[in-house]
């Protein structure tokens, strides 16, 4: 028998602030990760607005309502206006435009939208590109496998789908194979994305286009991803098109939580500019992945300082890899600010997340939590073989080696080379607990010879292995 609870109005606040205290103290910040400015094909309005830089983008934004940070991701290539200096020059905007009340993000848009689709990256300080100096690290046209595995030598790194269709990025959301590669780098997937050439800068323009059915089927194919808002703002409209918003919940509003925030996919889409949504699994937060042997326990709470109503409260459960999108689980009346609800599933894997939709028919959906629940020790399935990535492979001695993987629960990792004869030569991690996520460790090649060799990883106790070959 399902376990449901419906706490009305006047619970939801201090449910909300519970929850809040039983995890971290999360703070909520709004904004966007996905804007141009003249430094590639965005600001296309300055010659009214006087506005072509960064730095001008970045300070019209920090005077936008409830908005407390902004990603500008130029794209990565000359066709689209970026070149090689003002990347750096970008950058150095960045930092020089945060306040303690406004974070300036630096990221790009790879790819080619004819050649593949878009994908936002952050977390890299270095332009990822194609065309003859033009790049400070080569990715080849087109080549997303690639793109993903520069962003997994680079711990913090991560990327983002924007306006994905499903053939996009090689099929991933649709035909393409599940890919670890792809599970590790990613972190999220629009709701909306846009209107891109709006001019609108009284937030009543909000954008029609939805890619929820991407999200639900990236989930259902297995992958670990948030879902995200984009503005892909190209007129000096940062932040006023549309009062939607990405909401972030991090500790305090600096870069550094940002990312980490974002990386770690605890964050939201939320047609409202200031809707407050926390949610939890045995008070972990939004965007975790769980094991436990107990129940799996669900606490929604839902605000909005504005006072604008809730018209349904959703939780949706999938089965990740099952191919299966998710269904609704739990549903709370008109005007709840809350559910409860505890999982009957006495063992096996599930994602959670959560839909709200209010009065006026704006729309918050959640990112996930996965939890996988295994009723004793008898009963606990064994361990699948690990997904790792080494790369590049073979190896040049001068450059070090990357090994990424993706630990779909906290543990123990063991990880060491072993020669050809089977002796470990290098240790890599010595039974040093990880939480659950994805992860990268540095092989250094200079300090081994030419030859053949075993990467080996002790994990939940099952042994992984890969080969490298490092050549002369």
């Amino acid at each position: 028998m399902l376990l449901i609870r419906i706490l009305l109005t006047a619970a939801a606040l201090p449910l909300l602030a519970a929850a809040a205290h039983a995890q971290a103290p999360y703070q909520f910040f709004y904004g966007n990760l996905h804007a141009h400015t003249g430094y590639s094909d965005g600001n296309q309005d300055s010659v009214a607005t006087g506005s072509s830089t960064p730095l001008q983008s970045y300070q019209f934004a920090a005077a936008s309502l409830h908005f407390d940070f902004l990603g500008i991701s130029e794209h990565n290539h000359a066709q689209a206006g970026m070149r090689l200096a003002d990347y750096a020059r970008g950058r150095a905007q960045a930092t020089q435009a945060t306040t303690p009340s406004f974070v300036a993000l630096h990221g790009t848009e790879w790819g080619i939208i004819s050649g593949g689709g878009h994908m936002l990256v952050y977390g890299v300080n270095q332009l990822f590109g194609w065309e003859p100096g033009n790049y400070d690290v080569l990715v080849p046209r087109n080549d997303y496998q690639a793109l993903m595995r520069q962003i997994n030598r680079r711990p913090g790194a991560f990327a983002l789908f924007a306006h994905p269709q499903t053939s996009d990025y090689g099929g991933l959301p649709s035909s393409a194979p599940f890919s670890p590669t792809a599970d590790s780098a990613l972190v999220g997937t629009p709701f909306r994305s846009g209107p891109a050439n709006s001019a609108n800068v009284t937030y009543s323009n909000p954008s029609t286009s939805t890619y929820e059915s991407i999200y639900r089927a990236m989930l259902a194919k297995g992958y670990h991803v948030g879902i995200s808002l984009d503005h892909d703002n190209h007129n000096t409209t940062f932040g006023r098109t549309t009062d939607a918003r990405l909401v972030v919940l991090a500790p305090a509003l600096t870069e550094a939580a940002l990312l980490t925030a974002l990386r770690a996919r605890r964050f939201y889409a939320s047609d409202d500019w200031n809707a407050r949504l926390n949610f939890a699994c045995n008070n972990e937060p939004i965007g975790s992945i769980l094991r436990d042997p107990a129940a799996a326990a669900i606490t929604v709470a839902y605000a909005d300082p504005d006072n604008e109503r809730a018209t349904s409260i959703t939780l949706m459960r999938g089965v990740p890899g099952s191919g299966i999108p998710a269904v609704p689980v739990a549903t709370a009346a008109a005007g709840a600010t809350a559910l409860s609800y505890t999982d009957p599933a006495t063992a096996g894997t599930a994602y959670y997340y959560v839909l709200v939709t209010q009065a006026d028919g704006d729309r918050i959906v959640g990112s996930p939590i996965w939890y996988n629940r295994a009723a004793g020790l008898a009963t606990v399935p064994a361990a699948p073989t690990l997904q790792l990535d080494v790369f590049p492979n073979p190896a040049d001695p001068a450059q070090p080696v990357t090994l990424s993987y993706f630990l779909p629960a906290a543990t123990p990792l063991t990880a060491d080379v072993l020669d050809a004869l089977g002796r470990s030569v290098l240790t890599l991690s010595a039974s040093q607990f990880q939480p659950a996520g994805p992860h990268t460790l540095t092989v250094p090649t200079n300090t081994l010879p030419p030859g053949l060799y075993t990467i080996r990883v002790l994990a939940a106790g099952t042994l992984t292995h890969r080969k490298l070959v490092i050549g002369q």
